[in-house]
């Protein structure tokens, strides 16, 4: 039997052979990551020289830095005990990683300078009478005046921090996008997402407390405890998610039909996994008004051929059956017992408070009423605030109206109501040219608004801000088709006009 330095000789042999080995590895890895990143950096230059620029590509680099964020925060949702711990943004519950730091001011310098890059261009082409959304523009930066440089200024907790411009910079430079450029947007959306949903459901048997609950008891299936975030910060996060994925996808599909059911199959499983009811009643409408748009004139045309009345006797026995369904329970079913179970029940007590949100109004009305006008700053929800009021998990007030009133007061009030008219105006211009897709993501960011943030003007490059970002480039990118359209138009009238009058 070998004695012990035998065998640490035999150990030191391997070991250098292994490090022998080792090196020209190490070289052929740095190599190709080398080879690589030259590759891709022409491709960046390339692709900055070129026609489109960058912007409509960021939604490449705003994923790619949640999915580090989501793959190297740490976290451990199975093991969470209680549950309003779930609630808590990814960012505040752990510290993230060097990686993510890393990852995360590459990809702020690479966005801030495709944001940069289209305004600089769109000021050195400025022409009398610009194509662009210039109202949109005024109320955004209007928005941004009294909700951040008045608060920051002027509240009863004033702060700077670099970040405040990011949202209202890449903004601006979303609704000066060229016409169909949006559509290189909704793809590029379209494809990253698809992509995240896929590596979040890879980590499922690699680490399913990083992605998954098991422990959720509020669920509508009776006995089923799981409830899906992803890489996501929250189930609500990840509802927004597929919600958006979906929409894009519907408004374009993948060229291959097995790629686009495989697409349509992780969403909308994705999105039933989360149990988020918001999600799910805020994509029915969405897919409702898209369909209104895209099928309208056929469903039109269908409800009224008397020649052939099949659609409009089916739609006519559909509403008689649910509305007699309806009448006899409230007759026979002793709903009114029903209903008063139900609100004692604890997901009853849950519906009636807001999962405990109207604890948190309350408190932003109270930081509100110290401070009326500025409100109490853009500090407010950070860490120092919830341990002053005792609740170290309440990161948003969960509502935007809350969320603005105490953070910028009447001031911030003010500009958030004129913003969100305008954005509803242009919405609305541009909601056939888009076939519903904008109405959908407005209709989208308004019911999330009743219990999240949804239009936030500060922050960092989290999934919350895409839906709000890819309104604006949409209706940037069909502002400038509406134009050209009616330009052309215009034209066409004045030949037929100077025609007829040359004839005559």
């Amino acid at each position: 039997m070998p004695g012990p330095a035998p065998v640490q000789a035999n150990c030191k042999a391997w070991s250098k052979m292994i490090e022998f080995l080792l090196l020209p590895v190490a070289l052929l890895v740095c190599f190709a990551a080398a080879v690589a990143l030259i590759f891709y950096g022409l491709k960046l230059v390339y692709v900055i020289r070129g026609k489109h620029g960058l912007l409509p590509y960021i939604f490449y680099f705003l994923t790619f830095g949640n999915i580090v964020l989501g793959l190297t925060c740490g976290r451990n949702l199975s093991a969470v005990i209680d549950p309003g711990q779930v609630n808590a943004n990814l960012n505040v519950e752990l510290p993230p990683s060097p990686y993510y730091v890393m990852c995360g001011r590459v990809v702020t310098v690479l966005v801030l300078f495709a944001a940069c890059q289209r305004i600089v261009r769109q000021l050195m082409h400025y022409r009398n009478k610009p194509d662009a959304p210039v109202l949109l523009i005024v109320t955004l930066w209007f928005f941004f005046f009294t909700n951040v440089v008045t608060t920051a200024a002027f509240s009863a907790h004033p702060s700077l921090e670099h970040y405040y411009v990011y949202l209202v910079l890449v903004g601006t430079a979303s609704l000066l996008l060229n016409r169909g450029e949006e559509e290189i947007s909704i793809c590029t959306l379209r494809n990253i997402l698809f992509v995240f949903l896929l590596i979040s459901v890879a980590v499922i048997p690699w680490n399913l407390g990083l992605v998954m609950d098991n422990k959720y008891v509020e669920g509508i299936v009776p006995g089923f405890t799981y409830r899906y975030s992803g890489l996501a910060s929250h189930p609500n996060s990840m509802g927004l998610i597929t919600t958006l994925f979906l929409l894009c996808l519907w408004n374009h599909p993948f060229g291959n039909r097995f790629i686009n059911r495989s697409a349509w199959i992780a969403g909308c499983s994705s999105l039933l996994l989360t149990q988020s009811k918001t999600s799910w009643i805020g994509f029915l409408l969405c897919m409702f008004c898209m369909g209104c748009f895209k099928h309208g004139d056929y469903l039109k045309r269908r409800l009224f051929d008397y020649k052939n009345p099949v659609l409009s006797i089916l739609f006519i026995f559909t509403v008689m059956t649910i509305t007699g369904t309806l009448l006899a329970v409230v007759m026979f079913g002793n709903i009114g017992g029903k209903i008063d179970s139900f609100f004692a029940s604890s997901t009853g007590s849950s519906l009636m408070t807001m999962t405990g949100r109207t604890q948190i109004w309350e408190i932003a009305l109270d930081e509100w009423r110290r401070s009326p006008v500025f409100g109490y700053g853009l500090t407010i929800w950070d860490e120092a605030h919830r341990a002053k009021i005792g609740m170290p998990m309440a990161v948003t007030a969960h509502s935007q109206f809350y969320q603005t009133l105490a953070s910028s007061g009447v001031v911030g009030m003010a500009g958030l109501i004129v913003y969100v008219a305008a954005l509803l105006w242009f919405t609305l211009k541009t909601a056939k040219s888009s076939q519903g897709l904008t109405l959908a993501i407005f209709f989208l960011l308004f019911l999330r608004s009743i219990s999240e943030v949804s239009i936030a003007i500060t922050g960092q490059w989290d999934f919350v801000e895409f839906a709000h970002l890819l309104l604006l480039t949409v209706i940037g990118g069909q502002f400038k088709l509406d134009s050209i359209k009616k330009a052309n138009n215009a034209l066409m009238t004045y030949q037929k006009f100077s025609s007829s009058r040359g004839f005559n």
